[in-house]
């Protein structure tokens, strides 16, 4: 049965300390292991009950906003609301055009900001059988994974916020 972690946020100095690691990749080993299987279904499981903990919806989740140092993040699709699986991402524009939108983050609570995005992206990313895969995401469901990878790089949307 899944369970819910605690998120963590930048309220504690030597939380926000954790949030601003650069997070490690998924081995192959790692990926075979039942232990890593059920920390994935506690993590969306979090993603999807972020209310409990006094928070707001989430639109996606990092590994590192649980205490996990590793490259591994769910992301709430927009346009099927289904929640999409990244293990290992990397994350490039494809073309130049930005835009600015609204952003709020279950580690920073309270807090909302204008960032700047790319409005299309091109994604490569595994799955939890190891396979490759790349997508292209635009509007929202880019910028929602361009805030998820920033995790995954030790920043914080506050630090992307337009001035």
């Amino acid at each position: 049965m899944e369970k819910s972690f605690d998120i963590i946020t930048i309220a504690k100095p030597d939380q926000e300390k954790l949030l601003r690691q650069k997070s490690l990749l998924v081995t192959p080993d790692e990926l075979k292991k039942k232990e890593f299987n059920e920390f994935l279904s506690d993590l969306l499981y979090t993603a999807q009950h972020s209310e409990d903990q006094g928070n707001v919806p989430a639109g996606g989740i990092a590994a590192i906003q649980v205490g996990k140092n590793k490259r591994v993040f769910y992301s709430l699709n927009y346009d099927t609301d289904q929640w999409e699986l990244f293990i290992n991402p990397t994350v490039e524009p494809h073309g130049f055009l930005k835009f600015s939108g609204e952003e709020g983050c279950l580690s920073v609570p309270k807090l909302v900001g204008n960032v700047s995005r790319y409005y299309k992206i091109k994604v490569r990313f595994q799955d939890t059988n190891g396979n490759w895969i790349t997508k292209k995401y635009n509007d929202i469901n880019a910028a929602s994974i361009q805030h998820e990878m920033d995790h995954l790089e030790g920043i914080l949307f506050i630090d992307r916020m337009d001035k």
